[in-house]
């Protein structure tokens, strides 16, 4: 109470106490729409790519990066002629500089078509990084940014035609002005072997360590890109899969399988693996033989955050590709807690990203209908979105970054999906 206070200054008049609160009361006010701010749920989503634009029959498999300037980078594979794996296939990009910038096309790049305007977001025209040319297929991006000084580092397998979906080369580009310029692709495969990437995106260990998930373990890099090698293999026989780093150096692989997803450890940075399990949490649609889906960590308590959390995507259904929908962890993937869907109906392929304000952006395939037809594949969307419209208000940023939100997402309100009732594609 102010009248407690026993300093000369203390209030002595009715006109001074009534200044002292008029103060208060305009300090709380311009506090104010920090707090609401941090505690509203923001959510924004709209389609990035859609099916038959820019010259593009199908688009698939997307990825999606975050600078620490913010610029966002989203990949796919840009299916020229059919939405069939392995037919003629372009990779392709789409950025955004954020909210406030204006759409300008990358320089040195080819582009298509015009400035995709989103509710909240603005992307510059599409790029075509590699194009194809006698009928093969850039497929399975995996970016990587090096923290050291920002390079993105491209991964994508190339298959050349008749295709046959087995283990390919692994051709790798480099960005050093945040995805504007790239280099001409490489091929790395010579010390990785033959391998089938991700798709997803890849991930620095705090040691440094650049690594790529494959469908049979993961390829790392020691010099900053310069040479890559293989880890070992994971017991077994699987698909695709997306690895994080654990809070005490493990790497985790989540492993596309059906039915369930399986997850396996490393405690030397993928050069072994322990024996993969199944976690029951964590359901795929048993059709399709389950679904690539995305994990990413979020906070990490050694970095000032009051948590450790880890993000999980994939579709919702245990029987089909359906509903896309977002868990969170609390124990490095031991349980999954928190879910929250994102899209009802078709969903596939996603990948997530946390920008720098600390928001969550996730891309994802969905369906469109035309004309009463429905396509599966029509569309990528980009997903705007921050903890407290996950976790329905019940889980908040407490480390600093609470008043960092962003204006430009909206306030929303989606369907929550139980956890019992959550899963992949």
């Amino acid at each position: 109470m102010m009248g407690d206070r026993s300093s000369s200054n203390a209030i002595t008049t009715p006109q001074t106490g009534t200044s002292v609160r008029i103060w208060i009361v305009l300090v709380f006010l311009l506090a104010a729409p920090l707090a609401l701010r941090a505690a509203s749920p923001q959510f924004e989503d709209s389609p990035i790519f859609v099916s038959g634009h820019d010259g593009i029959n199908t688009y698939r498999i997307p990825s999606i990066i975050a600078t620490s300037n913010g610029t966002i980078l989203v990949f796919c594979e840009g299916r020229r002629d059919s939405y069939v794996d392995g037919t003629a296939t372009n990779l392709v990009l789409k950025r955004s500089l954020g909210n406030s910038v204006a759409s300008i096309p990358a320089h040195g790049s080819k582009t298509a078509g015009s400035p995709t305007r989103g509710e909240k977001m603005i992307w510059q025209p599409m790029q075509v990084l590699l194009a194809t040319k006698a009928g093969e297929a850039y497929m399975n991006p995996v970016p990587i940014i090096d923290k050291r000084d920002g390079t993105i580092f491209l991964l994508v397998n190339y298959y050349p035609q008749p295709y046959q979906d087995v283990p390919a080369h692994t051709w790798m580009m480099k960005s050093h002005d945040e995805g504007a310029t790239w280099s001409p692709p490489t091929d790395i495969s010579s010390g990785t072997g033959l391998k089938e990437l991700g798709p997803g995106i890849g991930i620095q260990m705090q040691n440094g360590r650049l690594v790529a998930a494959t469908y049979d373990g993961v390829i790392f890099s020691d010099d900053h890109g310069k040479t890559w090698k293989s880890g070992g293999k994971v017991v077994g026989h699987y698909t695709e899969t997306q690895v994080v780093e654990l809070v005490n150096g493990s790497l985790m692989l989540n492993i596309r399988h059906g039915g369930h997803r399986v997850v396996a450890l490393s405690k030397d940075g993928g050069e072994t693996w322990g024996k993969p399990w199944t976690d029951p949490a964590l359901i795929e649609p048993e059709n399709w033989e389950g679904c690539q889906a995305s994990l990413i960590r979020y906070t990490r308590k050694r970095d000032g955050s009051s948590k450790d959390r880890l993000l999980f995507a994939d579709p919702a259904s245990p029987k089909d590709r359906l509903d896309m929908t977002v868990r969170v962890s609390y124990d490095e993937g031991q349980t999954w807690p928190v879910s929250r869907l994102i899209e009802k109906g078709r969903g596939g392929y996603s990948s997530l990203a946390v920008l720098p304000d600390r928001t969550i952006a996730m891309v994802y395939e969905g369906g469109t209908t035309s004309n009463g037809v429905e396509n599966n594949f029509g569309k990528i969307s980009f997903a705007r979105f921050n903890l407290e419209w996950l976790t329905n208000g019940q889980d908040q940023l407490k480390d600093g970054h609470d008043g960092r939100q962003d204006r430009a997402a909206r306030s929303g309100a989606r369907e929550s999906v139980p956890t019992s009732g959550a899963k992949t594609e």
